[in-house]
């Protein structure tokens, strides 16, 4: 984006570009998980308020979102943090229960930019936790679709899938074995598919979609008084079962997949359950080669409109240097100013002047997105998330969810597993 709003162009006079009286150079720690294509818009958002902020320099660490979980609690247990971690608002509880983050509402109430009246208001109210505020919002995400344009018209299709029936009915209409037949035609070779109509997670966004079909059925995961697991195993069940018939029992979607972007770019799957950080390489794609994608909402495959949902944050980390923290601070401020830049990432906007800017109404495929985000729904915000939901452990949500996908288990048996695995961890204080 490069036209600057009116007001954010005068919030970054307020906190950005100015030179540190300091003689010495200041270091910001500033840690994030962005390992997509969003991870290289921040990168140089950091490599520009460094080339404005010559006595501070930040410097930007990226690694997956669970093991720099594990690297800020070793970094913290030796005495250091980082200056600056992001997260997502429901990883919050598990580290401010061990003393591990600083709240924020001195900050906010000093800000000239960091202020509610400029966001949207849940993404604001995500930063709380037990009415004290530990974080400043980014942005916001959802789950959508992305499809291959030219995929759907020479098939015929002309919109993208609104529920499971239409997911299920066009699925077979863009999946292809070697002979051009489709699941259904007489001869046709489930073993030999070199076209599938969608990807199929085998990561931690597989129990992310389980997420959102469990909540468009009014799924309870943990309990109200937060000591059990609260799972209604039928509703899981028919989550998982859904998502896995796709697989084994339709076949448009493949086994054992590992890549889901390269082979949406290349054609072999014709959509891509994802979030909006895939938009800038997808943009790429576009401006090379000609790639014709558009987006659309999350299926409503059951009773409600539902969709996993997250964003992120920023957090002050207890165990970092406080001689940095005003210099953190200002940085975090001038981020706040400066949030037009992040939209390249494909993330979606809070600041609510973006929000309602015609710069962001006219980027392609976000709309889709920001349709979904009244009906997104956060996991929950505990402190044992990690020992749940982590996606480099074998935790009670990502064994379920690699059992069922990958080897066809049960769903109702290791939803009962799940559950139980889940009720243990609770128990333990």
């Amino acid at each position: 984006m490069r036209k600057i709003l009116p007001l954010l162009f005068v919030l970054a006079l307020l906190v950005g570009g100015g030179v540190s009286a300091q003689d010495e150079v200041v270091t910001i720690e500033f840690w994030g998980g962005w390992t997509g294509p969003d991870g290289d818009i921040m990168r140089q958002i950091v490599e520009r308020w460094n080339e404005e902020n010559p006595n501070i320099q930040v410097n930007l660490s990226i690694q997956q979102w669970s093991p720099l979980f594990d690297s800020f609690v070793a970094s913290a247990s030796a005495g250091e943090a980082p200056d600056i971690l992001a997260m997502h608002p429901q990883e919050m509880a598990q580290f401010i229960e061990l003393g591990m983050l600083d709240p924020v509402d001195e900050i906010v109430a000093n800000s000239e930019v960091i202020k509610e009246e400029n966001y949207n208001p849940v993404a604001w109210e995500r930063q709380f936790y037990n009415g004290v505020m530990y974080a400043i919002p980014l942005d916001l995400a959802v789950h959508g679709i992305f499809y291959n344009v030219d995929l759907f018209e020479e098939a015929g299709i002309e919109a993208p899938p609104a529920t499971g029936e239409e997911l299920i009915e066009i699925g077979r209409l863009l999946t292809k074995d070697a002979n051009g037949l489709h699941p259904g035609d007489e001869g046709f070779d489930p073993e030999n598919i070199v076209q599938y109509a969608i990807n199929m997670h085998t990561n931690h966004h597989a129990f992310f979609q389980w997420w959102s079909l469990y909540n468009q059925q009014g799924g309870q995961l943990i309990s109200d008084d937060g000591l059990s697991c609260a799972m209604d195993v039928e509703k899981s069940a028919a989550a998982w079962q859904f998502l896995q018939d796709l697989v084994y029992t339709h076949h448009i979607a493949p086994q054992g997949q590992t890549d889901y972007a390269r082979d949406f770019l290349s054609g072999r799957t014709a959509m891509l359950v994802d979030g909006p950080w895939q938009i800038p390489a997808l943009e790429a794609a576009r401006e090379e080669s000609g790639f014709n994608w558009a987006s659309a909402p999350y299926p409503t495959v059951f009773d409600q409109p539902a969709v996993w949902g997250s964003g992120h944050n920023f957090t002050l980390p207890s165990m970092a240097d406080p001689e940095k923290r005003d210099e953190a601070v200002q940085f975090l401020e001038w981020l706040a100013a400066n949030s037009a830049a992040w939209l390249e990432s494909g993330q979606l906007p809070i600041f609510l002047e973006l929000v309602e800017s015609e710069e962001f109404k006219a980027m392609p495929g976000r709309d889709a997105f920001m349709e979904m985000l009244p009906y997104q729904v956060l996991l929950p915000n505990i402190p044992k998330h990690n020992e749940i939901f982590a996606s480099n452990a074998p935790t009670p949500m990502m064994v379920m969810a690699q059992h069922i996908i990958l080897e066809q288990a049960d769903p109702l048996t290791e939803s009962q597993i799940a559950c139980d695995a889940i009720t243990g961890i609770l128990s333990i204080p």
